[in-house]
Formats: C-alpha cells, sequence, structure tokens
C-alpha cells in the first residue's frame, strides 16, 4: 500500500492543484487544458531527450501524427472520439515500430537531422501529396460531425477538460513508475554509457526502440487530444520550426526528472501568454529565460525547487537537532 501511495500521491496532488486552479481562474480552463495537453507532448520528448539523451528536431512530426490519425477518422470516416483517439494511439505506435530500427541506429546530430527531415517531409505530406484528405493548410473541420461520448461528452470543453486530468493522472502515475523502474534506470544507462550496457549483456537496441516507441504513442496521444478538443487541424501543427518549442520547455522544466515536463510546460506557455499581451515577439523572453536556465540553473525550474526543498529540510533538521 505504501509502494502504491508513492506512486499516486504525485500525481493525484498535482491533478489536485489544476483543478483547483480552474475554479480559482474560470476565464482560464483553455488555458490550462493546453498545458495539459502540452505537458502530455514534453513527457514524450523528455523519454528521448532526459532519459536517453537523444535530440530530437522532429517532434512536431510525431505530433501531427496523432492529430491527423484522429482528424482524418472524425472527418471523413466516422463519429466516436473514443475510437479517433484508439486511432491516434495505433499510429503512434505503428510510427514507432516502423521507423524506430532505421532511426535509433544513428547517433547525435545524425538522429536530430533525420528526424528533423522527416518533420519536413510531414508537413510537405499533408500539405500537398495528401490535399484531397487533409485539404491542406484550410485544414480539416470536424466538430459539428462528432458524436457525444458516454460519461463525460468530450465536444464540451468543461467536460474535455475534466477528461483531460483523467488522462494527465493516468499518465503521471505511468511516468512515476518509469522513472523508479529498471526500464527507466536502463534508459539513464545508455544516456552515460551505452558501451558498458553491451558489455553487460544487454540489447541497447531495443530498449532505445522501446523508449523511441513509447515517445511516439505519448506524443500521438497530445496530437490527438489537441485534434479533439479544437476540433481542427491544419499543417501547421507539424511546421519544423516548432521543434524548438519542444526542447524549450523540456530545458525549462529539467531534462529527465517526473515533474519538469509540466513545470517546463508551464513555465513556457506561462510566459509566452504573458508577453504576448504586450509584445509581439514573445520568443525573446522566451530564449532569455532559456539561456538564464541554461547557465545558472542546470537542474530547470523542478530541480531548482528540489534543491531549495531540499535545503529547507536540511536546515529544518539542522535547527531541530541544535534545539534538542
Amino acid at each position: 500500500m505504501d509502494k502504491l501511495s508513492r506512486y499516486l500521491r504525485g500525481p493525484l496532488t498535482l491533478v489536485v492543484l489544476i483543478v483547483i486552479a480552474r475554479y480559482f481562474f474560470p476565464n482560464k480552463m483553455t488555458f490550462l487544458v493546453e498545458i495539459t495537453t502540452f505537458s502530455i507532448y514534453i513527457i514524450a520528448n523528455d523519454i528521448l531527450y532526459g532519459y536517453m539523451g537523444m535530440v530530437s528536431f522532429g517532434q512536431p512530426f510525431y505530433l501531427g501524427v496523432g492529430a491527423y490519425a484522429s482528424a482524418i477518422y472524425l472527418a471523413h470516416i466516422g463519429n466516436n472520439i473514443l475510437v479517433a483517439i484508439a486511432l491516434a494511439l495505433l499510429m503512434g505506435l505503428i510510427a514507432g515500430l516502423i521507423l524506430g530500427p532505421a532511426f535509433i541506429r544513428l547517433r547525435g546530430d545524425y538522429f536530430a537531422l533525420i528526424n528533423a527531415a522527416t518533420c519536413a517531409m510531414g508537413l510537405f505530406l499533408v500539405e500537398k501529396i495528401l490535399y484531397p484528405i487533409t485539404r491542406g493548410d484550410d485544414g480539416l473541420w470536424y466538430r459539428s460531425r462528432m458524436h457525444a461520448t458516454p460519461l463525460l461528452d468530450l465536444r464540451k470543453p468543461d467536460q474535455f477538460f475534466w477528461f483531460a486530468m483523467i488522462v494527465l493522472f493516468v499518465v503521471m502515475i505511468w511516468y512515476t513508475w518509469l522513472d523508479r523502474s529498471a526500464m527507466g534506470a536502463s534508459f539513464r544507462a545508455i544516456k552515460v554509457n551505452e558501451n558498458k550496457m553491451k558489455f553487460l549483456g544487454y540489447d541497447t537496441f531495443k530498449i532505445r526502440w522501446t523508449g523511441y516507441t513509447l515517445m511516439c504513442i505519448l506524443a500521438a496521444l497530445a496530437g490527438s487530444m489537441y485534434a479533439i478538443n479544437y476540433g481542427f487541424v491544419n499543417p501547421s501543427i507539424t511546421e519544423p520550426a516548432r521543434a524548438a518549442e519542444v526542447l524549450v520547455a523540456t530545458l525549462l522544466g529539467g531534462a529527465g526528472s517526473v515533474y519538469g515536463p509540466f513545470f517546463g510546460t508551464f513555465a513556457f506557455l506561462g510566459l509566452k501568454d504573458l508577453v504576448s499581451t504586450f509584445v509581439s515577439r514573445w520568443e525573446l523572453a522566451v530564449g532569455v529565460l532559456t539561456i538564464i536556465v541554461c547557465f545558472k540553473f542546470s537542474g530547470g525550474v523542478w530541480g531548482t525547487i528540489q534543491t531549495m526543498g531540499a535545503k529547507i529540510r536540511s536546515r529544518g533538521k539542522a535547527s531541530a537537532q541544535s534545539a534538542t
């Protein structure tokens, strides 16, 4: 029971805080849903970068896989939102299984660049080649085709909020387990020294492939949530220029940590939302903040919070011992 509570305590606290924020700031509900969805997207990237040390400039492609899988189904084939989500997860799995064996053989800059090239090809695919299906830059509109779902009607923003909370809660429980599991340890070991892992008899190819596939599935899930929440998808979701946003949010929160993706998302989107109300070029403020974090706070927002908490606890223990 204690082990289960360790997995549940943090994710439950996070979700409860978001729900409280929803009622304190009712006009920010859409923003909170965006943070929730983007956090899942950043978790996907953090598996690659934070745990395995693999930099990818192609994350918008994987987001687009899920978004367009759901959008094409809802716009041309069916009306069931849950089926659309299932199709997005399936397409993420297929992308990981097909592309993984080729991509993960590459290292460093080559892995980053092949993902960037894939992202550019994905944009061309949905803009030009698949125009009769995707309608190019005009995008797909399908909200009126979606049917109500049982228990929670995901067509309604206020009820989609609760669905997003459930998804975030489940993903965070799984991510907490991953961080403490043998799989998470093997991901970190590959990042530190892959040759030693091979010497110990581990199949590092399969481990990297597993991590890559998990990333594809989570990114596709985030893309599907975007598609359903907005009822609209266009090629801008797959633009290669948006790959930098993922890396910046990962660095801001603290790479390779359970709650880093959420705090990185909150810092990135929060600053973007705040600065864009005053100036149009909000990227400057985000860039300055990223430089400060990289040079001064290498652990990111969450790493800094953990460090400050450890100092406070140590001082409390020291004062308690001196009092006795």
